[in-house]
């Protein structure tokens, strides 16, 4: 099994050297060619979240099955996440009359995905993580949904802040002679342990990379599977300020 960086076209060339790359999708708005009614949107406010990144997977990552070959990552800021739906998107998902207007039309066509997992930072971010077939995943990327132009309480316009700091454009993934590639992180491994401790993982390894050694300034996270994603700023992807963000690919957990 093997670990990888992930890597945007900008930076491929001063950071890969001659080691191994695969094209492997894209950081920016756009996203796959899913059916618009199932982009993720807020359980609250039924606003489409933001897409961030798509990116494919080689087959030892495909963890819900060798026919999801990639997962788009989306991101929507709302510091109230946690409370009840409003009442039209009540009204939109039981097919009650809704407000005469385009969007809350749009949120009640709107249809759950059986391969979508949206969860929170426990913060003021809800996150989405898709999982994707090969025809999802190489067709016509799609814009998402028009965004309700009257923000609920709570929610949080960053789309210049993403625009501003994110990492965008095509994506690769690029080999990581990584000690820890299909080694389950843990914090202050010891002599029992397969995990490596690498003092100087910022100075050898990229940050946002699929397995192996977790780049989290707080070491790493305890209950991550060897299959999980770690990023930190692709499609303007953020966390509690700068942090890294982990999405075990096996076990679903979102874990900052």
């Amino acid at each position: 099994m093997k670990a990888y960086d992930i890597l945007t076209d900008g930076v491929l060339a001063t950071v890969a050297g001659d080691r191994p790359r695969t094209p492997a999708g894209w950081a920016g708005p756009e996203g796959p060619a899913i059916d618009v009614r199932t982009w993720p949107r807020s359980p609250r406010t039924g606003q489409p979240m933001l897409h961030c990144f798509t990116v494919w997977l080689p087959a030892d990552y495909r963890r819900r099955g060798p026919d999801l070959v990639a997962v788009s990552v989306f991101q929507w800021d709302d510091e109230l996440y946690f409370g009840d739906p409003l009442p039209e998107v009540v009204a939109a998902r039981s097919g009650a009359p809704v407000p005469a207007d385009p969007f809350w039309a749009e949120v009640a066509r709107a249809t759950p995905h059986p391969h979508t997992q949206v969860a929170d930072d426990g913060v003021a971010c809800l996150y989405a993580l898709r999982w994707l077939t090969e025809a999802e995943f190489t067709g016509p990327r799609v814009e998402r949904p028009a965004e309700n132009p009257h923000r609920a309480d709570g929610e949080v316009d960053v789309t210049e802040f993403l625009r501003t700091h994110g990492r965008y454009g095509e994506l690769w993934l690029v080999d990581r002679d990584d000690p820890n590639a299909g080694v389950a992180p843990v914090d202050f491994p010891d002599d029992e342990d397969d995990y490596v401790d690498e003092p100087d993982r910022f100075d050898v390894f990229h940050p946002e990379h699929l397995g192996g050694t977790s780049m989290d300034p707080n070491g790493p996270r305890q209950g991550l599977s060897p299959f999980y994603l770690e990023v930190n700023r692709l499609g303007g992807f953020s966390h509690g300020g700068d942090e890294d963000l982990a999405l075990d690919l096996d076990g679903g957990s979102f874990l900052g």
